[in-house]
């Protein structure tokens, strides 16, 4: 199944706008979101498909009305799309940085994670340790999971000064773990320049 993983926002008041595609043109998507999930949603989910959201939620009131707002935005792309998805059963968290929080969250998604998923997530949203948490997710996923994929990973970004949003597929820093592993045991000299060289 295809999945889409992401966070509900803790901002109280959203900036929508048309996010820009930097870099993956099937990301590109012309209407204003205050979620950059949704142009990935757009881009990959298929009339006839069900998907289904992880949304991680923190207890906190901000995050609680923003999952409204996506649902009705992710309502009107399925209208649109003719995709359907599952009921949003969001992963609950506390509204903290502890460490454990961090570790509940990490098992929360590789549970809902299962053989011959499609995975796609967005890691603008939450407080800065949320995507690395979902980042070994993913990594446990491809290495523990059978049949699991990635598809698509992106963070969104709004240039405050010009008014401008992007979005950025960085999918590649997902695949690239264990390339830097054996790199590093083989003690590569100029790492950056061989990922470069890997990247394309």
């Amino acid at each position: 199944m295809k999945k889409f993983i992401m966070t509900s926002p803790y901002q109280g008041r959203l900036s929508k706008g048309i996010y820009h595609a930097a870099d993956n043109e099937l990301l590109r998507y012309d209407k204003e979101t205050a979620f950059p999930i949704i142009p990935v949603i757009n881009a990959y989910a298929g009339a006839g498909e069900e998907i289904e959201i992880i949304m991680n939620l923190a207890d906190y009131e901000n995050a609680h009305t923003n999952l409204a707002l996506f649902e009705e935005e992710l309502w009107e792309l399925s209208a649109e799309k003719g995709f359907t998805y599952k009921k949003i059963e969001p992963v609950l968290l506390p509204y903290n940085n502890l460490i454990d929080t961090h570790i509940d969250l990490f098992g929360a998604l590789t549970d809902r994670i299962s053989d011959g998923d499609t995975l796609f997530c967005c890691i603008t949203y939450g407080s800065k340790p949320v995507p690395i948490v979902e980042s070994m997710a993913l990594n446990y996923a491809l290495m523990a999971k059978k049949n699991v994929s990635v598809e698509c990973v992106v963070y969104g970004a709004m240039d405050h000064e010009a008014k401008t949003m992007s979005i950025y597929d960085i999918t590649s820093l997902i695949y690239i773990s264990e390339t830097i592993r054996a790199m590093a045991e083989n003690n590569v000299a100029d790492p950056a320049k061989k990922l470069r060289e890997l990247l394309g």
